[in-house]
């Protein structure tokens, strides 16, 4: 369901039990607005899903990693997926114990590897060159990450296996990999795979958890090995548009537990992990803007304060968030209308040629489904500053990063 946090029935006035304009009042805009409430309830759907068993979430930091926000997934069970040691540091920074603390990185260099293997994280290499480059350091665990030969996303650059991707290694490589990495000092594997973001198709996950447990089953047998853990990935959906469907969660825990169960005389003592990040955070937040000019020139153009250097997912993959104007949901003349921002670049939209009801000067916009790879993605392009975030809990605001001023955006700056 899209928003079920969101109160049209308040003619979009209020979310998650709180006002709109009182949050604006409070913090200013842009904000990016929190509800506890739903992250809550987004893991406790996961587990629900995957219930008997008691499956392994580590939250894909990529996707958010306010520090509220990790410590409240943190004391609801939640590992950690971290890129690369800069994550794996602020996880443990944290408090989260390096064994639920697992890194995907691509690409990194000797030292960053060897941050990880120091601080006792596990990492699923990209490729063997990867583990080439530290097996000096003669690392106990290794796991390599699997390329199964199909992948899925919403847009083709979030689509991460397959043909023409950067990411993982084919099965054959993986069966050199795992036996080198045996001859030189590994006594304990795990593996990964990672298909792709946003799937909204259960039925995916059957097949891509097939291929997986199929491609670890092969390599355990070949090589006699076993595996810590069988590292599913996350690209559990969220849906953005109207027709969107839901995202089954149970029907998908169910392929994968079945598919899993097929091979249970092989991976009897593995723990299961996944990594969802937008599935976790997506729709537990709305980004709010205000409306600083109307131009019409043949062509309503409005503009707010809100840019592609904190939204750069709609200029980046052409992505949709659904966009409310605060106090007319309900308004039956719709004008078309572009919405932009106040970056200096032709391709700063966050919406093009959609139907808005009238506007004025200093309305508030409303955009959906900004918990995910928003402020994540965020840069400070134009010296514009990132948003204000805030959290609500139990009816009550909470300020989570403050604004940045212009300071606060070149402190790391020598003069």
């Amino acid at each position: 369901m899209l928003y079920s946090d969101f109160s049209l029935e308040k003619n979009c006035t209020e979310f998650s039990g709180i006002n709109i304009y009182n949050a604006v009042n409070d913090f200013g805009t842009p904000l990016i607005l929190y509800s506890e409430k739903r992250i809550r309830e987004n893991v406790k759907r996961i587990i629900n899903a995957f219930m008997p068993y008691n499956i392994s979430i580590h939250f894909a930091m990529k996707a958010n990693y306010n520090p509220y926000i990790l410590n409240l997934l943190k004391s609801l069970g939640c590992g950690i997926d971290a890129a690369n040691q800069n994550e794996a540091m602020l996880a443990l920074k944290l408090g989260f114990n390096n064994n639920d603390v697992v890194s995907t990185p691509n690409n990194l260099d000797r030292e960053g590897l060897a941050f990880l293997i120091n601080n006792g994280i596990k990492i699923n290499y990209d490729h063997l060159g990867q583990y080439k480059l530290v097996q000096d350091l003669n690392p106990e665990f290794v796991s390599f990450r699997i390329n199964p030969g199909i992948g899925m996303g919403e847009f083709k650059e979030i689509t991460t296996a397959g043909e023409n991707v950067k990411f993982g290694i084919s099965y054959d490589e993986a069966l050199k990999s795992y036996k080198y990495a045996r001859e030189h000092g590994a006594k304990r594997f795990g593996i990964h795979m990672m298909t792709g973001s946003n799937v909204l198709s259960a039925k995916f996950f059957k097949e891509s958890s097939r291929l997986f447990f199929n491609i670890a089953a092969n390599i355990s047998k070949k090589l006699d090995i076993s595996f810590d853990y069988l590292d599913l990935g996350g690209g559990f959906g969220v849906p953005y548009r109207d027709n969107d469907p839901d995202f089954d969660i149970k029907a998908a825990a169910g392929y994968i537990l079945e598919n899993f169960e097929n091979f249970n005389g092989i991976f009897n003592n593995s723990d299961l992990i996944i990594e969802p990040g937008r599935y976790i955070i997506a729709d537990s937040a709305v980004l709010i803007s205000r409306i600083t000019s109307i131009k019409n020139y043949g062509h309503t153009i409005i503009g707010t304060d809100v840019s592609m250097n904190t939204l750069i997912r709609i200029p980046l993959y052409g992505a949709y968030h659904k966009i409310y104007i605060a106090g007319k949901c309900s308004d039956d003349k719709l004008i078309s209308a572009d919405i932009v921002g106040q970056a200096c670049e032709n391709t700063d939209y966050i919406a093009r040629n959609i139907k808005i009801p009238s506007v004025n000067d200093g309305d508030i916009v409303i955009i959906s489904n900004a918990g995910a790879y928003i402020m994540s993605m965020a840069s400070n392009y134009n010296l514009l500053a990132r948003p204000a975030e805030a959290i609500i809990l139990d009816g009550n605001l909470r300020l989570i990063k403050k604004r940045e001023s212009v300071d606060d955006m070149l402190k790391t700056f020598y003069p």
